[in-house]
């Protein structure tokens, strides 16, 4: 009898124990990153991951929705085709810093200003993602990214919050990202040749949290509707700050120095061509115009048909980075004379369509035109009217 009462008492105090155990997520802080752009072009725009640091358990952990394998089958080709699987890491929040800080990028921090059963939601809904069948997903820059996902994290998990559309900025999705390419112009110049219409959509509040910066100023002015009525997150605090180191472009290592130059050349070739000085070798500088026209209207091709990169479809460039121009300079004079006629028409036209639309301010079509794009219209028309004339003699 003696043992059965030390048992009972054993498990009566074990229950009340348990039973007054206090909230321990209470100790728990949850908060978001927001890491400054870097200098390599994989960083430009900036990066984001959700910290959770519980006190009582003595564990500091960050999730990482921008990562993944680079030993993943075929790597190279499906990360061009857009069908990389992006992965949900983790690692510790030292750890996490250390990187930031040997490359001297600025983190900040908002703790997010949620009640317990909101946190358990959020650590059950990572805790999940973490699971090898679910830890994968399909990446893409505009929709689903590490910045998007944390948005919808917060959205799903901490209810009742308000995201105050009236702060949206009402760019498009290539005003944003040009903010963060002003200091690289030839990533600038290609990246705006390589998408197309669908980076011109005006974006919404929560379309703008695609960039990490984007994101931290919507939590910043995001509501909890409850009992009281709360902010999302507590005011920015500084992790890691460093002073900034302004970069200086040399002008004459841009596109524009480069296409002013060719364009000078082209000018030149065209009063060489009505003098009769035209130097034999200019076929092969026109064969390499030809050739470079045919790879970069091939390469916009395929990453509009053969890829899953939504930012890469329906890309106007095509009109002045036409194949028709490689068909006309191909296409024999003698036999074909009338079509030829035809094509050198529909390319003037062409051509002029281009160069209107990347007048700045006059752009017309659904799609910017990068402003040196007028400069290329130019040179390709110098250039097939010198075809068409010479064809003509």
């Amino acid at each position: 009898m003696k043992e059965l009462g030390f048992l009972l008492f054993f498990l009566f105090s074990a229950y009340c124990f348990c039973f007054t155990q206090p909230d321990n997520k209470e100790d728990i802080v949850i908060s978001i990153l927001t890491c400054a752009p870097g200098h390599e072009l994989y960083s430009i725009y900036g990066h984001n991951a959700i910290r959770i640091n519980d006190h009582n358990a003595r564990t500091d952990v960050v999730y990482n929705y921008g990562t993944f394998d680079f030993d993943t089958p075929g790597f190279a080709l499906k990360f061009m085709r857009g069908k990389l699987p992006y992965l949900l890491s983790t690692s510790s929040y030292s750890n996490f810093l250390r990187e930031y800080e040997y490359y001297k990028r600025d983190v900040e921090e908002q703790i997010l200003n949620i009640d317990s059963t909101q946190k358990q939601k959020i650590i059950n809904f990572l805790d999940n993602n973490m699971l090898p069948e679910n830890r994968a997903y399909k990446y893409d820059f505009f929709k689903d990214n590490c910045a998007t996902r944390l948005r919808d994290i917060v959205t799903l998990n901490a209810h009742n919050v308000h995201w105050d559309s009236s702060k949206s900025s009402d760019k498009s999705f290539r005003q944003i990202i040009k903010e963060y390419q002003k200091d690289m112009p030839w990533t600038n110049f290609g990246i705006d040749l390589i998408i197309g219409c669908p980076a011109d959509k005006t974006t919404t509040l929560g379309d703008e949290a695609f960039i990490p910066d984007y994101l931290s100023e919507a939590i910043k002015y995001a509501q909890i509707i409850d009992k009281p009525i709360r902010s999302l997150a507590k005011n920015k605090t500084y992790v890691l700050k460093f002073d900034k180191t302004e970069k200086k472009n040399n002008p004459l290592v841009t596109p524009w120095f480069l296409f002013i130059v060719l364009l000078l050349v082209e000018i030149n070739f065209l009063f060489r061509f009505f003098s009769g000085k035209l130097l034999s070798w200019i076929i092969w500088y026109d064969m390499a115009w030809t050739v470079l026209i045919s790879l970069s209207s091939i390469l916009m091709l395929f990453m509009w048909f053969g890829t899953d990169h939504i930012p890469t479809k329906c890309n106007y460039n095509l009109l002045w980075c036409s194949p028709l121009i490689v068909i006309f300079w191909w296409m024999p004079s003698t036999k074909y004379k009338p079509l030829k006629n035809w094509l050198f028409l529909i390319l003037f036209v062409l051509l002029f369509i281009s160069f209107v639309n990347a007048i700045p301010g006059l752009n017309f079509l659904a799609q910017y035109f990068h402003p040196i794009v007028m400069i290329i219209s130019i040179i390709l028309f110098l250039k097939i009217y010198r075809w068409h004339k010479t064809a003509e003699s």
